[in-house]
């Protein structure tokens, strides 16, 4: 197959889409990745795609080394604030739109689109252009819900905006031939608020690197329980409730929690934990190469995993829920929807509902108190991902999808 992917985020931003563009490669398709300018998280330019030229240089260096045609087109920066976020919005959608136009006029072809669909959903206004000036087939994977995620932004339905967003996010997601999900919930959203069919949805979990899976991760035995958050440290991923359930912990020297990551509420949190004297307790590292994750991993007794629990977007299944599985650790969580099933299914910690830091220190707590009877929790996680997440079982079901589309 000849596959367009658009994705507003791709390498060196961390996403799983880099590692499943040069897997098709390597299974004889064709692959070119329409992305823009990387920016994501801090808001700021990467080093190396400053202009023009040296963007070209990358993506020449990219192709030769991992097979993959990257096209880069302009946004503006994410920066800080929402009125740069939405300019990052929108210049993205408006340059990946005119980029496909000009890309046809060259006489590009291509068999299916594939919409690596984050937020905004606006970002796949390139794959819907694309299917009505060529008739190429369109086929999303989904990791994030709209409208409800901009009412997340937003913080209102009534707020005006609401309006367009509720109409092009209709729009976008009936106007795919096909669209994946990465949590079974998000199927009878996508039906009942946006109008999509049933038949026209199927459930595709992430997949996580298995770099991990069979290395000896036992973290080392220093009388401390170790607690440990990785990933962006932000609203939407509700790290504030690991904040707030040290508070209740207080200061103490049986426990400690290492955050790693950055992110926009960052500062904020580490101001509380000055505020009550929690420095002992709780460490933040900002963001690691991916390659320096496993000896973060490895120090860690327990990882947590949180996130936002006041609408559709709370029942989404984190992309680290599959890494911190293949550790082999305890996955203590603040979280509803198909995390919450996915840690009860694989007896692979405990979990309270989104948002309950007092639950959370609970459970923290009774694992401070009694490790041991939380012993067999980090193999079952390790079966359970085996069974469902690999790369493998990923690309297996993500190939079916493609190619039945095309066929259809």
């Amino acid at each position: 197959m000849k596959i367009l992917i658009v994705s507003q985020y791709y390498n060196p931003e961390q996403f799983q889409i880099n590692d499943i563009a040069p897997e098709l490669v390597k299974r004889g398709h064709e692959v070119t990745v329409l992305c823009g300018v990387p920016n994501y998280p801090k808001g700021v330019v990467f080093t190396g795609y400053e202009n023009e030229e040296s963007r070209v240089n990358k993506e020449k260096e990219y192709q030769k080394l991992t097979g993959v045609r990257v096209v880069h087109v302009d946004q503006t920066p994410r920066g800080n604030g929402s009125l740069k976020l939405i300019r990052n919005y929108i210049s993205f959608a408006l340059s990946s739109k005119k980029k496909v136009k000009e890309m046809i006029a060259d006489g590009e072809k291509y068999d299916i689109i594939l919409g690596y669909q984050l937020s905004p959903i606006t970002s796949m206004f390139a794959t819907l252009e694309y299917k009505k000036l060529a008739g190429t087939p369109v086929i999303f994977y989904t990791l994030d819900l709209w409208p409800v995620s901009a009412e997340g932004m937003l913080k209102s339905k009534k707020n005006p905006l609401m309006w367009p967003i509720n109409k092009i996010s209709r729009k976008l997601y009936q106007a795919a031939d096909r669209i994946l999900v990465t949590s079974r919930p998000f199927i009878d959203y996508l039906h009942k608020v946006n109008g999509v069919p049933m038949e026209r949805m199927a459930y595709l979990p992430q997949h996580a690197d298995m770099a991990m899976l069979d290395m000896d991760m036992t973290a080392d035995n220093n009388e401390v329980a170790d607690f440990m958050f990785a990933g962006n440290i932000g609203k939407g991923q509700r790290a504030d409730v690991i904040i707030k359930a040290a508070k209740i912990l207080g200061k103490r020297k049986d426990y400690k929690i290492h955050m790693v990551g950055d992110g926009r509420m960052r500062e904020e949190l580490e101001q509380i934990v000055r505020t009550e004297g929690l420095e002992e307790n709780v460490v933040f590292y900002g963001n690691q190469k991916r390659d320096e994750m496993p000896k973060f991993y490895k120090m860690a007794d327990v990882l947590l995993i949180t996130l936002r629990g006041n609408n559709e977007v709370g029942d989404t299944i984190p992309g680290k829920m599959q890494m911190y599985m293949t550790t082999g650790k305890t996955i203590l969580g603040a979280i509803n929807g198909g995390a919450k099933e996915i840690i009860r299914e694989a007896h692979c910690g405990s979990c309270v509902p989104a948002g309950d830091y007092e639950g959370l220190a609970k459970l923290m707590q009774a694992y401070i108190e009694n490790p041991r009877d939380f012993d067999q929790c980090g193999t079952n996680a390790r079966e359970y991902f085996k069974k469902h997440f690999t790369l493998e079982h990923y690309m297996n079901g993500l190939e079916r999808e493609l190619q039945s589309v095309i066929k259809n």
